[in-house]
């Protein structure tokens, strides 16, 4: 297959995504470019073609692909163009997320060829998967890369991309969004980071401190980038949060590929 342009595309609030899509992707050949679609506003449509390949990366929500994520992959138009199919989870499981954003890219015209599911720092318990991807799993990352990048390259240019199995169950489960909320402190400066990084525009324009709960979808990634530390979720909440999680996500995962 003669790709001459890689594309890594991402939706990634708290930059895990980011991460793992960027070391699948730098061992492979072929000019390279990065399409966020983690920030609010409109966007135009993006249209690549059969030379062209994208590596692209969702974060798992409850088993599922983020809605958001999954209404802003619609941009996205391929032309038998291959699709290299990325999903991180916080150590627990990714259940449905990886078929399904498989059949959203081949609704969008893309050939998925190769898929990875990715244990990560957890977005909400931070202490679950903490530092993940870690030494080992960059190793194995930049690894399936490189697998990548041959196969890419040993294919014939007239070559039909079948169809990739992944796990999943088809209902997909039902998610309901997440209870916990996002308090403000008395350290907030104010200053509109969170506003301007929230990815769907939940934080109020003109008073950081109101959000719409039944908009925000509790990706944290306002409490990340807040530079005063002022957004958080309840210290008791998370307690008890932590302590559930944990009987669940308590030993290692790996990463997991699967390839054509």
């Amino acid at each position: 297959m003669n790709i001459k342009q890689i594309t890594r595309v991402y939706f990634s609030p708290t930059e895990n995504t980011k991460t793992v899509v960027r070391l699948i992707a730098e061992p492979l050949f072929g000019h390279q470019d990065s399409l966020d679609l983690t920030d609010a506003g409109g966007r135009p449509d993006y249209y690549f073609m059969e030379n062209e390949a994208v590596v692209v990366g969702v974060p798992v929500y409850g088993g599922r692909v983020p809605a958001t994520a999954a209404e802003r992959l619609k941009k996205l138009h391929g032309r038998k163009t291959a699709a290299v199919l990325v999903v991180t989870y916080g150590n627990r499981a990714y259940e449905d997320a990886l078929l399904e954003l498989k059949l959203i890219m081949q609704r969008q015209g893309f050939c998925p060829m190769a898929a990875a599911a990715v244990p990560a720092e957890h977005n909400i318990v931070r202490s679950i998967g903490a530092g993940r991807p870690d030494k080992a799993d960059r190793k194995r990352l930049r690894h399936f890369g490189k697998e990548l990048g041959k196969r890419f390259w040993e294919l014939p240019s007239n070559y039909r991309i079948g169809d990739l199995k992944v796990p999943g169950n088809r209902p997909f489960r039902k998610f309901r969004g997440v209870a916990l909320k996002i308090k403000v402190g008395l350290s907030c400066k104010n200053c509109g980071v969170c506003i301007r990084k929230c990815p769907v525009q939940a934080i109020s324009r003109t008073d950081p401190r109101v959000t719409d709960t039944q908009r925000c979808i509790t990706c944290m990634r306002c409490v990340k980038e807040c530079p005063s530390k002022a957004r958080k979720i309840n210290t008791m909440v998370m307690l008890a949060v932590g302590q559930k999680l944990k009987k669940v996500c308590s030993e290692r995962r790996e990463a997991e590929f699967f390839i054509l």
